[in-house]
């Protein structure tokens, strides 16, 4: 295993070395496309001001500034021997050159040159388009610099150099002015900045260097590699910067070496000095970079660009690293779909096991939903006998209030019959009355029978929600009337007052008559009973105490009120117009631990077989299929009417007071809001 690992390290550094040098390659190829472009941009600034000193040289106002015999006489500066400036001299009015120097200034700022100057035959400085700034080139002598020496002797100078005067580098191109006859007469230098295009090297983000023949930096991209050699330099070619002047005293220490590859290595310590390493930037020190140069410009400047190898080695190496992890990935996805194989095999065996015990499973299911089938229908069975129980009840409850009808008006109609044949023989008159009396009864007799007939037809009231009849408008009057004359054997035996002056004549209401009729016969009826046990209560107290012989309270004696209030919208029927009818009477009233469970089936207050319960069970059912409601509203806890309506005047009589709320028809909502104020005149009472 160890002699695998040790051959395959040589093979993976072997394959970075060679992705290496392809990324080198590129890298070359990136750098002399650059270096094309960097060289035509740097030329093609330099191109600018190549004419500008032999133009500037030939204009007559340069010739006269200079002297020029048989020209008119200009005043020309002192002669300073020096490169200082004496204090006479600079405080000394420029004379008859302020219009050359104004014309210098302008010119520079057109063209864009750094400055523009005129020396004379002996280098002096006699116009400069800077006269009037503090680092001024005039009264400077520049006879030493190559670009004045050339341009006396070949008619042409230039030079790079850092301005001993300003302190800033710069590009300087000169022709000489002639004379009339030929004769030299001083030099036109023009200064050209070429840090533009260090700012653009610069945020481009490349390394580029431009050095002179000497292999000085000139510009860089790095502030702090102008001025360092990139080699050593030879000491004849140090004494001549030095006497030139052209670099301002900078130490031109070595930057860098190159290796046998033409590659360089910059921050090599073997010949910098540890002032010098400390200056370079950290990220440079010891690096080694491509470097590909390409000659441009004048006075052989090269043209440098420069790339960090470790960057195109690291790449490659991430790359071989990506290539690894691949190959690891291929091959852990290969066990991973070799174990997978084995997983679903597995899986398959499972599933086959699964689908047996799902069928077993099956089959218990089966058995046991026969079972709970069995279970079920005998619990709809009995449900069904439950359900035919409650029926048989309220059927039971519901016929048997037109059977006492019918056998009170029975007895009543033998009595007349009995009555009116006793009479025949001595009052003839009262025979007729009587036999008419009992027709009418026997005609009650028939409806009542009819009405027995629509209750059997409507069996379906205990076993549907609703009817499926359509509601139709009904006055409720008559309706209360034919419930109280249903009942009236009862109401003559308690000696009830009915009290009906809160209730109009004319009110209308939506529903079905018999339903209508069975909803208040019942709430009717339950007050009776209330009021029978009441009374029965009574009479046990009195007979219980001899000793009072007192008369009965006006508020004992049964009371049962009947009152109508009508509102435009009601909240409880989803805001249909409608109204509400409060049966109030002076009973006992509903236990509190009954009123969870009032309108419940079977829920009864009465002796075992005086009743079974199904009362308001019915009725609340009814009022529901009238598109109404039903509740208990006892003593002072009713619904409060709208403020000013007579139903609020008044107190309640203390026993139970149920409110059955009923649709209006939509014409009656204007009706409503003057229902009260048309109640009838006078106390409409039934004893």
């Amino acid at each position: 295993m160890a002699h695998d690992t040790e051959c395959a390290a040589p093979s993976a550094s072997g394959l970075v070395g060679a992705l290496g040098q392809s990324g080198e390659r590129d890298a070359r190829q990136h750098a002399a496309t650059r270096l094309n472009f960097y060289a035509s941009t740097l030329n093609a600034e330099l191109s600018r001001f190549q004419w500008l000193p032999e133009l500037l040289a030939r204009q007559a106002r340069v010739r006269i500034a200079l002297g020029e015999p048989g020209a008119s006489s200009a005043a020309t500066p002192p002669v300073i021997p020096s490169d200082e400036r004496d204090a006479a001299s600079a405080a000394a009015p420029l004379g008859s050159n302020s219009d050359l120097n104004q014309h210098l200034r302008r010119v520079a700022r057109a063209s864009g040159a750094a400055a523009i100057f005129l020396t004379d035959r002996d280098g002096m400085t006699v116009a400069a388009s800077n006269f009037d700034e503090p680092d001024s080139f005039v009264g400077y002598r520049y006879d030493y610099r190559p670009y004045f020496i050339d341009a006396l002797a070949r008619g042409r100078g230039e030079f790079f150099a850092v301005g001993n005067t300003t302190g800033r580098p710069g590009y300087f191109v000169s022709a000489p002015v002639l004379g009339a006859e030929g004769q030299p007469l001083g030099v036109m230098v023009v200064k050209v900045s070429l840090e533009a295009l260090e700012d653009t090297w610069r945020q481009a983000g490349e390394t580029v260097l431009l050095a002179d023949a000497n292999r000085i930096v000139l510009l860089a991209s790095r502030r702090n590699w102008k001025y360092r050699a990139l080699e050593a330099i030879e000491p004849q070619a140090l004494d001549s910067i030095r006497a030139q002047q052209q670099f301002r005293g900078a130490p031109l220490t070595p930057l860098s070496r190159e290796l046998e590859d033409g590659s360089l290595v910059l921050g090599d310590n073997h010949e910098l000095a540890a002032s010098e390493i400390a200056r370079l930037p950290t990220a440079a020190m010891g690096q080694r970079y491509l470097d590909e140069s390409l000659a441009s410009g004048p006075l052989g400047w090269q043209l440098h660009f420069l790339m960090p190898l470790r960057p195109l080695y690291i790449q490659a190496r991430n790359v071989v690293l990506v290539g690894l992890a691949v190959i690891l990935g291929l091959a852990m996805m290969a066990l991973w779909m070799r174990e997978r194989q084995a997983r679903l095999g597995l899986i398959r065996r499972e599933a086959v096991m699964m689908r047996e015990i799902n069928e077993r499973l099956e089959e218990r299911v089966a058995q046991r939903s026969r079972e709970l089938e069995a279970t079920r229908d005998e619990l709809v069975q009995a449900g069904k006998l439950a359900a035919l129980g409650t029926m048989a009840a309220g059927i039971a409850h519901e016929l048997n209030q037109p059977l006492v009808g019918i056998r009170t008006y029975a007895a009543s109609g033998g009595k007349l019959l009995a009555r009116g044949i006793a009479s025949a023989a001595t009052r003839p008159e009262l025979t007729a009355r009587a036999a008419e009396s009992a027709a009418s009864n026997f005609t009650r007799i028939s409806e009542l029978s009819e009405r027995l007939a629509d209750m059997i037809r409507q069996l379906r009231v205990f076993v549907r929600p609703a009817s499926q009849q359509a509601p139709v408008a009904l006055a409720l009057a008559p309706r209360i009337d034919f419930a109280l004359e249903l009942l009236a054997e009862r109401v003559t035996a308690l000696d009830l007052t009915v009290e009906q002056d809160r209730l109009p004549r004319d009110i209308i209401v939506m529903g079905e008559q018999v339903r209508l009729e069975q909803l208040l016969t019942n709430l009717i009826r339950n007050a009776l009973d209330a009021l029978e046990g009441e009374q029965k209560a009574q009479q046990t107290d009195q007979q219980a105490d001899q000793q009072s012989d007192a008369p009965d309270d006006e508020r004992a004696a049964p009371r049962l009120r009947l009152s109508w209030q009508a509102w435009p919208a009601v909240a409880s029927l989803e805001g249909q117009p409608g109204g509400c009818l409060r049966i109030e009477d002076n009973g006992p009233g509903i236990d509190p631990a009954l009123r969870a469970t009032l309108f419940d089936p079977f829920t009864t207050t009465r002796e075992v077989g005086e009743g079974m319960g199904m009362g308001l069970f019915l009725s609340y059912g009814l009022a529901r299929d009238l598109g109404g409601q039903l509740r208990l509203a006892d003593g002072a806890s009713v619904s409060e009417p709208a403020e000013g309506s007579s139903l609020a005047e008044g107190s309640a009589l203390g026993g139970a007071c149920f409110e059955l709320w009923l649709r209006t028809p939509a014409s009656e909502a204007m009706h409503a809001a003057d229902g009260i104020e048309q109640q009838g005149s006078g106390q409409q009472s039934v004893t």
